[in-house]
């Protein structure tokens, strides 16, 4: 049941990153965008875990909580910076 749910959640990752990095209206810059890649990257190891990783098959979970905080960070300074600049 456990895996079910990491592989959903994984699955629900891997969507939203592909649609925020490609939707046009959505300006990402180079750390947003190289963190969302991070976190598809990871997500699409961790549903698959093929065998040829090897390393990346084994630690991709630790990578991916890397990569999902660096997008939080990004999304703290992307809301920051529309909600808190504007209102000066």
């Amino acid at each position: 049941m456990i895996q079910l749910i990491n592989t959903l959640a994984n699955l629900v990752l891997l969507v939203f990153c592909l649609w925020a990095v490609l939707n046009k209206h959505l300006e990402t810059q180079a750390l947003g965008t190289s963190a969302l890649s991070l976190v598809a990257i990871t997500s699409f190891v961790n549903i698959m875990r093929p065998d040829a990783f090897g390393f990346w098959s084994e630690q991709s979970e630790v990578v991916s909580n890397v990569a999902v905080a660096i997008l939080a960070v990004w999304f703290w300074r992307r809301w920051h910076q529309c909600n808190y600049l504007r209102k000066r």
